[in-house]
């Protein structure tokens, strides 16, 4: 029964996989389960063993996206860094994962949103809000620590941090990632960092 389970496990992986790069490569409007089956490889009732529409593959696909956003924030616990100092790794670390896969996890959102499907749209405002609130809370410690300014607006920090991000990525993948996406994103965070630091 496990072994059916990991291996059940194993082809949604797969499905999501093929059904993120055929969303980049073709948005996801022209991207069907026929075509997602054939790039996996199986047949499309293959396909309805593990998920029941197109629909439910992109929810799949925005849950590993979260997953994606979301991952080494809640490591802060166990780090010996300063709030600020790991905000500052985290969000490197993303664009490093980004720039990997050549800025993914965003065209997939923005793809998603344009599939216009209200419920999924839902579940991914509900993921970048969860980023969002993840951001606040790590300045909101940067400010009990006494590192970031006690007047600051946190959720309009946030805010500017996601968008900086986002905007980055942007203006990267319509250059065709001709530039070293981290080493952007450090200008970017030092002009940032010394705007919300306590001095």
């Amino acid at each position: 029964m496990f072994k059916k389970r990991l291996k059940s496990n194993i082809r949604q992986d797969q499905i999501i996989e093929a059904a993120r790069k055929l969303v980049v490569k073709y948005g996801s409007e022209h991207v069907t389960v026929g075509k997602i089956a054939k790039e996996v490889g199986i047949s499309e009732g293959a396909i309805y063993r593990h998920f029941k529409s197109k629909g439910d593959v992109l929810s799949g696909l925005a849950d590993q996206i979260a997953d994606d956003l979301l991952t080494g924030i809640s490591d802060h616990i166990y780090t010996n860094s300063t709030s600020l100092e790991f905000l500052g790794t985290v969000l490197k670390n993303h664009l490093s994962r980004i720039q990997q896969r050549k800025g993914i996890s965003f065209q997939v959102i923005a793809e998603i949103i344009s599939f216009g499907d209200k419920k999924l749209n839902k579940k991914v405002s509900g993921v970048i809000n969860n980023y969002v609130l993840s951001l606040k809370h790590l300045l909101s410690e940067g400010i009990k620590s006494g590192e970031v300014k006690e007047d600051i607006d946190i959720e309009a920090a946030a805010l500017i941090l996601f968008g900086m991000i986002q905007g980055l990525v942007n203006i990267w993948a319509l250059s065709n990632y001709d530039f070293n996406l981290e080493e952007k994103y450090e200008r970017l965070w030092e002009v940032f960092r010394t705007s919300i630091i306590r001095t």
